[in-house]
C-alpha cells in the first residue's frame, strides 16, 4: 500500500509544479499591477502549498515505510483503570488528604468504602 501512496504523492507534487510553471508564465504576460496579474500570483501561491503539502506527505510516507507500522504490542492503550473511578473516588485515591479534608461529609466517606449505604441513605433522605 505505501508505494501506491508514494505515487499519488509525486503525481500531485508533479501537477502543482505544472500549475506553478503556468502560472509565472502566464503571470510574465500580465500588465503589470492588475487584477489579472495578482490572479496567476495567487495561482503560483497555492501550486507551492501543494507542492510543499505532497513533499511532506511523500517524506513521511518514506519514514513510515522504512520503520515499519507498530505491532500490536507497541499500540498504547488510552484507557486505564482509573477511567473507570468517579471524581470523588480518584480524589480519595491520588490526594492522600481525603480522611482529613473537610470537604468530604460523613457520607461521603462512607460512601466511598460502601457505595450501596450512600444511595440508600440519600433515597430515605428524599422521601421524608
Amino acid at each position: 500500500m505505501g508505494f501506491k501512496r508514494l505515487v499519488r504523492f509525486m503525481s500531485v507534487a508533479f501537477i502543482g509544479g505544472l500549475g506553478l510553471f503556468n502560472s509565472t508564465k502566464l503571470e510574465i504576460r500580465q500588465i503589470t499591477d492588475t487584477n489579472a496579474e495578482l490572479i496567476f500570483q495567487n495561482g503560483q501561491i497555492i501550486s507551492s502549498a501543494v507542492i510543499c503539502i505532497s513533499l511532506a506527505g511523500l517524506l513521511a510516507e518514506v519514514v513510515l515505510m522504512r520503520n515499519g507500522s507498530r505491532s500490536d504490542k507497541e499500540k498504547i492503550d488510552l484507557i486505564v483503570p482509573d477511567d473507570y473511578l468517579s471524581a470523588q473516588e480518584f480524589y480519595a485515591k491520588y490526594s492522600g488528604d481525603s480522611n482529613n479534608s473537610p470537604i468530604f461529609g460523613d457520607s461521603i466517606k462512607e460512601s466511598l468504602v460502601n457505595p450501596r449505604s450512600y444511595s440508600e441513605k440519600s433515597s430515605v433522605s428524599e422521601e421524608e
